[in-house]
């Protein structure tokens, strides 16, 4: 595992393939509703998922190394009612995402004294061109690179709670800033110095202005 701060986060990634079977996070390191959830998953669905979860659990750790009692799940999805939406922590004053790429999975947490609202996405840095011009066509055009930007646009659809229920349209990006039309809520941008090959970027909104955004609240 490798991690880094970044703005009020920690920020964590480690590669989803299989390593030495001391280290290798297991099913059962998960908490029960999430046990159940992945044993549905295929193979490597199943590999990433437990691998993003054991870095949730691991930056919760060394933010609150004296926490006990808290655990790390999937919050109910609010168009559905059924657990498959964000994570979710409780029982610690903290706030978590996670966003899976080709070969990698990246978390992040934050304490929710500071952010209400986070959200984390990851996105390879070369993409090919029918991927380039399928995000161009729901982006539109841009001087900035579409990895750069779309990672960008979905660290803030996340940290809204609402994914692309949102048209990624109506993410309005400034260099450190960003908002959803129709939103109260104002996002801070920050993008993380990851590993090669990728691009990282994190969203969040302060506390206190949580209480405002238009959609759910995500761990």
């Amino acid at each position: 595992m490798h991690s880094i701060v970044v703005g009020p986060a920690r920020i964590a990634w480690a590669a989803t393939s299989p390593g030495p079977v001391r280290t290798r996070p297991r099913l059962t390191d998960l908490s029960p509703q999430d046990q159940s959830r992945a044993a549905g998953f295929g193979v490597d669905r199943r590999r990433e998922f437990v691998v993003g979860r054991s870095l949730v659990s691991s930056l919760v750790g060394g933010l609150f190394p004296d926490a006990e009692g808290w655990s790390v799940g999937t919050a109910v999805c609010a168009r559905c009612g059924e657990r498959h939406g964000a994570v979710e922590l409780t029982g610690v004053p903290a706030v978590a995402g996670v966003s899976y790429a080709r070969g990698l999975v990246v978390a992040a947490v934050a304490p929710s004294g500071t952010v209400g609202r986070l959200g984390v996405d990851v996105e390879l840095d070369a993409v090919d061109t029918t991927r380039t011009r399928d995000l161009e066509r729901m982006l539109g055009r841009s001087r900035q690179p579409v990895p750069r930007r779309w990672t960008r646009i979905e660290a803030v659809l996340k940290a809204d709670g609402r994914g692309l229920l949102v048209e990624p349209r109506d993410v309005r990006l400034r260099v450190h800033r960003a908002s959803i039309a129709g939103s109260t809520t104002r996002y801070h941008l920050a993008d993380a110095d990851g590993p090669a090959g990728y691009v990282v970027s994190l969203a969040w909104s302060d506390a206190e202005s949580s209480a405002a955004s238009a959609g759910p609240a995500t761990g």
